[in-house]
């Protein structure tokens, strides 16, 4: 039997599953107030005896897998970013990632900022709790003219798992038309999801009414869409990112948003995770912000908690599911 470590937290039946396989601690990360993270000695204390570790927030380093006995190591992301996979490799640890375990939190999240934006929902609840009714003359049924969904193309950046859950939400809701940037993606795929590819990333910049970004955040994608790609976005266009902040270059993306080229945005995450408030977009009333809450729901963790227990259980068996990210080492 197993000794099972988690540090992310658990939920679900996959749980039942893990307990099957093994003794089960659960100490999230996120139950500490404030939030517990390990340095390498500390996490190499606590694994003394452990033979599975889930982690989503530590940082697994070369040392730590060096210094322990773990055969298995279960990461709640789709990239396992957090942890140095050569080195785990080399140590005979089976690491299992966790794709898409949030794909329908992070499109459910996109499509509120996308009505959001489309209808000015948050500038209209700050002028009720302010008393605003009328401002420089104007009702608001003046100031905050709003369009429908059914009338607005959506360009996708990025057609990965949470893109298709985007874009399934958008076609039911009658979006004019459902656009993909993605150089990596099967376009036939594509097509068949609904989806139409658009080849060159400034015809889809262009062309959408709502830009909405779904790509990861690697050397290749950062600062991907830059002031080329912004130079020729529609004008009053929408811009939606629920992925990495920087794959918008800042300045090109602030300048499209000051001169009127992008009408409003909504972010759910920035740069080293903080947006200081005097940061331009923090002043901005057009600028929807929110602080990357994207797979912040009870599903996703009974999703990573899933996958990782199955995983586990499928190895045991002998099998080799997709979940695992460096299959060598079976």
């Amino acid at each position: 039997m197993l000794t099972i470590l988690s540090l992310a937290p658990l939920a679900g039946p996959g749980i039942d599953l893990l307990r099957s396989l093994g003794g089960l601690k659960i100490d999230p990360w996120n139950d500490h107030v404030p939030i517990q993270l390990h340095a390498a000695e500390q996490l190499i204390e606590r694994l003394r005896g452990v033979d599975v570790l889930i982690v989503e927030a530590d940082h697994i380093s070369a040392e730590v897998l060096e210094r322990s006995e773990l055969k298995y190591l279960g990461v709640c992301r789709g990239d396992p970013n957090n942890v140095d996979v050569p080195a785990a490799t080399k140590n005979g640890v089976v690491v299992i990632r966790t794709p898409g375990r949030n794909a329908n939190a992070v499109a459910e999240l996109t499509i509120g900022m996308i009505f959001t934006v489309l209808r000015w929902i948050v500038e209209a609840d700050d002028d009720i709790r302010a008393g605003r009714w009328v401002i420089d003359g104007r009702i608001p049924q003046q100031r905050y003219l709003g369009r429908e969904l059914t009338s607005c193309e959506v360009g996708l950046i990025g057609a990965g798992a949470v893109g298709r859950a985007v874009a399934q939400r958008l076609r039911a809701l009658g979006a004019a038309g459902v656009l993909a940037y993605d150089p990596i993606a099967d376009p036939d795929e594509l097509v068949a999801a609904g989806i139409e590819p658009v080849a060159v990333l400034g015809d889809l910049m262009a062309r959408a009414d709502i830009i909405s970004v779904h790509a990861p955040l690697t050397p290749a994608t950062r600062g991907l869409l830059g002031e080329d790609e912004f130079a020729r976005v529609k004008r009053g266009s929408l811009f939606v990112n629920t992925a990495r902040f920087g794959i918008a270059a800042e300045e090109p993306l602030l300048a499209a948003l000051r001169d009127g080229r992008l009408a409003a945005a909504a972010f759910d995450h920035f740069e080293n995770e903080f947006l200081s408030p005097e940061h331009p977009l923090a002043k901005m009333p057009n600028v929807v912000l929110t602080p990357h809450i994207g797979g912040s729901t009870i599903e996703t963790i009974e999703n990573h908690t899933t996958t990782i227990a199955q995983g586990i259980h499928d190895v045991l068996e002998g099998k080799l599911p997709g979940s695992v990210v460096n299959p060598e080492v079976l």
